[in-house]
């Protein structure tokens, strides 16, 4: 008999920022490139922006200074404030099984934002949960 091949458990984490529920959609996703850690893209230290299109369809993509693009993923799912879903292969072939999910919910003074991420074995996006909530927590001392 064959080894059939296993799947891993997707890794999750969660987070609570104190934002309210519309402005953490809008930070994550709008402000993807501004807390997502550059040096650790496709081009290093040549990557300048990375962007999230608003729309089912839409790209995941990196942009170097020189205006070079990488293909990073597609939107699965865009339904703000509560979902964003992508596929999630940056610098592999787009047929790597990765799947990025993020839900919003509504909780006490704040937001939970809970990442999951499928495939991970491929490349890791879950450890960066805790980084957005620190761009968020900066964000609203900037706000203040």
């Amino acid at each position: 008999m064959g080894k059939e091949k296993e799947t891993p458990a997707p890794i999750r984490q969660s987070v609570h920022v104190d934002c309210s529920i519309e402005e953490t959609f809008r930070l994550f996703t709008e402000g993807f490139g501004e807390w997502w850690p550059l040096p650790s893209c496709a081009e290093g230290e040549k990557a300048e922006h990375i962007d999230i299109e608003p729309w089912r369809g839409g790209k995941v993509s990196e942009r170097t200074r020189s205006g070079k693009e990488h293909e990073w993923g597609t939107v699965i799912a865009w339904d703000p404030p509560d979902r964003v879903e992508f596929t999630w292969h940056p610098g592999r072939p787009d047929d790597s099984d990765q799947t990025v999910t993020v839900d919003f919910r509504v909780e006490a003074d704040g937001t939970r934002v809970t990442l999951t991420h499928y495939g991970w074995q491929w490349a890791g996006v879950a450890t960066c949960a805790s980084r957005f909530a620190t761009f968020v927590a900066e964000q609203m001392l900037v706000a203040v």
